[in-house]
């Protein structure tokens, strides 16, 4: 583990490499993310999907959360109320407008509409998450905040895809035993796997 970058370089190298991604080639490279998870079988068969809303430049949900609308499938999309990561049922992507740091998120979301992944609630569910960084053995570093580690410690059943374009895959990241790792990360180019 000598000589690895520190996760803030991390952090500070894939912000600046996203704030480069020319529109065009952002949806372009997205688009091979979302062919992939869309076909994956974790996806044709979940009845639930746990998705972010893109935000900054990252790998695109938009025609993920349309393809889980169009098949009949809930989503569902995070809303941070405090230090809390809660999950609301949207049924339209109009439903979601800028919230914390200006990330999008459900708009109106009453606590009745909160679903905090009860262990029940996980078969036929899939979590599609983000992350900042990730490497080979799918050890991810997010944006600090320790959400999503936090929320999937409650049901570490669900199966977790992550979704990130290929300069956000390292050989070595550091990371922390507790950190939470997805089952696969999809990438334009390839997919890793942690099962």
């Amino acid at each position: 583990m000598k000589n690895l970058e520190t996760k803030k370089e991390i952090r500070q190298k894939i912000r600046q490499k996203r704030r480069e991604l020319k529109e065009e080639l952002w949806k372009e490279k997205s688009a091979a993310v979302t062919a992939v998870v869309t076909a994956h079988p974790w996806f044709q068969e979940a009845k639930n999907i746990y998705t972010y809303a893109a935000y900054n430049r990252e790998v695109r949900t938009q025609e993920i959360i349309d393809t889980a609308f169009k098949t009949g499938k809930n989503v569902w999309v995070p809303k941070i109320v405090g230090k809390t990561m809660h999950f609301c049922h949207i049924e339209n992507i109009d439903d979601l407008k800028p919230g914390f740091y200006g990330i999008p998120e459900p708009a109106d979301c009453p606590t009745t509409h909160y679903d905090d992944l009860p262990a029940e609630n996980t078969c036929g569910s899939l979590m599609i998450m983000p992350g900042v960084g990730f490497d080979e053995e799918c050890h991810r570093i997010g944006y600090g905040g320790g959400y999503y580690d936090r929320y999937l410690a409650k049901s570490p059943e669900i199966p977790r895809i992550a979704l990130a374009f290929e300069f956000q895959i390292f050989p070595e990241i550091p990371y922390e035993e507790h950190d939470i790792r997805p089952d696969i990360v999809v990438t334009e180019k390839r997919i890793l796997q942690n099962i």
